[in-house]
């Protein structure tokens, strides 16, 4: 009986610390890591959530993109590539047009610049987030937010939010312009185009990656 408490109290820490590496990734954003290789090493390092997103990086040449210096990724989940396939009538990913997927990768990558999480503005600040220019030239837009803790408003982590901004029907320039209340309250827009952060921050060595979170659609279709 006693061999059998040091069994258990040993199968106990061993859980405790298998599920503290595991936190270092996945607990909603607030830790930070060095990764000892560049974002597309990392991607490749970890198969069973990325290997979908290496495989679209490999066929639409944007590999060489990731692995320059001074990248910052946000890296969509193998779910979110699922999501987007059902989205699209169940299409097998191999099916789906090269140039298509090509633009919809570009949305992630932004070159030449290392973007941390608390470069970001709040939503709540004038300036009401920022937009950046991706791969391809077309402008995305990044906020932050504040969680709640322990029932205290505003008192929690900060969460990263990536948004297509012409997903907004309704007079997307709107959503950007500090003066106005934010107009996704006032006017009808598509949920489907904005994506929260899970993990942010990790420190590759050539650049950031910010993990997407698996609800994610690819692409952010509307």
């Amino acid at each position: 009986m006693k061999q059998f408490r040091y069994i258990l109290s040993f199968a106990i820490i061993l859980a405790f610390a298998t599920a503290c590496q595991k936190e270092h990734f996945t607990d909603g954003g607030v830790r930070t890591g060095k990764l000892n290789m560049n974002v597309y090493d990392f991607l490749k390092s970890r198969p069973f959530e990325f290997d979908t997103i290496v495989w679209i990086l490999d066929k639409t040449g944007l590999a060489d993109a990731v692995k320059q210096n001074n990248v910052t990724f946000f890296a969509p989940r193998d779910l979110s590539v699922v999501n987007y396939l059902k989205r699209i009538g169940g299409a097998k990913l191999d099916t789906v047009n090269v140039d298509t997927l090509r633009k919809a990768m570009s949305k992630y990558i932004f070159p030449g610049r290392k973007v941390w999480r608390d470069s970001i503005p709040l939503e709540k600040s004038p300036e009401g987030g920022m937009l950046i220019t991706s791969l391809n030239g077309y402008q995305m837009y990044l906020d932050t937010w504040r969680d709640a803790y322990n029932g205290i408003p505003n008192a929690g982590p900060i969460f990263i939010r990536i948004w297509d901004p012409h997903g907004f029907t309704a007079n997307p320039i709107r959503r950007f312009d500090p003066i106005s209340k934010w107009p996704e309250l006032q006017n009808k827009y598509n949920p489907w185009v904005n994506s929260g952060i899970i993990t942010s921050n990790l420190e590759a060595t050539n650049g950031v990656v910010h993990a997407v979170a698996g609800t994610h659609t690819f692409n952010f279709p509307y």
